[in-house]
């Protein structure tokens, strides 16, 4: 079946990788939101969104990822990529199902320096989640795509219209209730740099799990 990244063997493979990266992302939001010190720019963006028209976490980051795959799909659907689907409509699934486990592990009135670890943990497995998924490269998430795309019509390098998007992000938090504290800026600043390693070490592994060896693997 195809060539390339398009065999069974390196779709199979792929996708358990970007599950795995899924489920991580998702332990670690679900940590950092319960935490309450800050969130990183978009989960406390959809914090807010939850708050104000009434969901889940899970549930209002369900809807901030399709509202992304449409303007993506309007703007440049050939960007997107099995990934992203997956990624869009599993995301929010797997916060909403950790969140009470966590929560019942940590107790209704979680100490200071309990809710830090769990804070500082959180931040780390959203860019260990988020490397892992985004080393099996099947399409980016739907706020990176966006921003990919932004970015180019705009004429801006990537990290200065992701300044803008974050700042965007938190003021919509901050109308609509969402946490941006502490935490917010310990995301800003550290899942980048968890995140880049992480990938940079899975992306040639993941070649070599699906018999692609010969694709080269760009260094972030």
């Amino acid at each position: 079946m195809g060539k390339g990244k398009f065999t069974v063997r390196s779709i199979t493979v792929r996708l358990l990788v970007i599950i795995v990266g899924v489920v991580i992302q998702a332990l670690g939001m679900a940590a950092i939101v319960l935490a309450n010190l800050g969130s990183d720019p978009i989960t406390a963006f959809v914090q807010g969104l939850g708050k104000t028209i009434g969901l889940t976490f899970g549930n209002a980051m369900i809807i901030f990822n399709l509202a992304f795959l449409f303007a993506v799909l309007i703007l440049n659907w050939r960007i997107i990529g099995i990934g992203t689907i997956v990624h869009s409509f599993t995301v929010g699934s797997f916060v909403d199902a950790f969140m009470p486990m966590i929560s019942n592990a940590i107790g209704s009135d979680p100490s200071l320096p309990l809710k830090i670890g769990l804070l500082v943990l959180g931040t780390v497995a959203l860019g260990v989640g988020l490397g892992f998924y985004q080393s099996a490269e099947f399409g980016a998430g739907t706020p990176d795509a966006f921003n990919q795309i932004i970015a180019k019509k705009l004429g801006l390098q990537l990290r200065w219209w992701r300044l803008i998007f974050d700042g965007l992000m938190i003021g919509g938090a901050l109308l609509m209730g969402g946490v941006v504290y502490f935490g917010t800026l310990l995301g800003m600043l550290l899942t980048g740099p968890i995140l880049g390693p992480v990938l940079n070490k899975m992306a040639p592994i993941v070649n070599r799990w699906s018999g692609n060896e010969d694709i080269a693997v760009e260094t972030r």
